[in-house]
C-alpha cells in the first residue's frame, strides 16, 4: 500500500463518522443549513480533489516504473 492511498481516507472517514461527532450532530445551523448537511457537503467536495490527487500519483508512479 502506497502513502498516496491514504489521502482519500480523511474525507471518507469524515463522512462515516459524521453521525457520531457531537459538534456536528446538533440542531444548530451553519450558514443557515443543518450542520450535518454542511459537514457532508464539505466532505464530499474534499473527496473529489483527494481522489484526483491519488489518481495523479498512481499514474506518475506507473510511468516511472515503465521507464525504468
Amino acid at each position: 500500500m502506497r502513502p498516496y492511498h491514504l489521502i482519500p481516507v480523511l474525507p471518507a472517514l469524515a463522512l462515516v463518522l459524521m453521525p457520531f461527532l457531537p459538534f456536528v450532530n446538533t440542531s444548530e445551523l451553519w450558514f443557515g443549513l443543518p450542520r450535518m448537511l454542511v459537514w457532508g457537503g464539505i466532505s464530499c467536495l474534499l473527496l473529489t480533489p483527494a481522489l484526483w490527487f491519488t489518481e495523479r500519483a498512481m499514474t506518475k508512479g506507473r510511468e516511472g516504473e515503465e521507464q525504468a
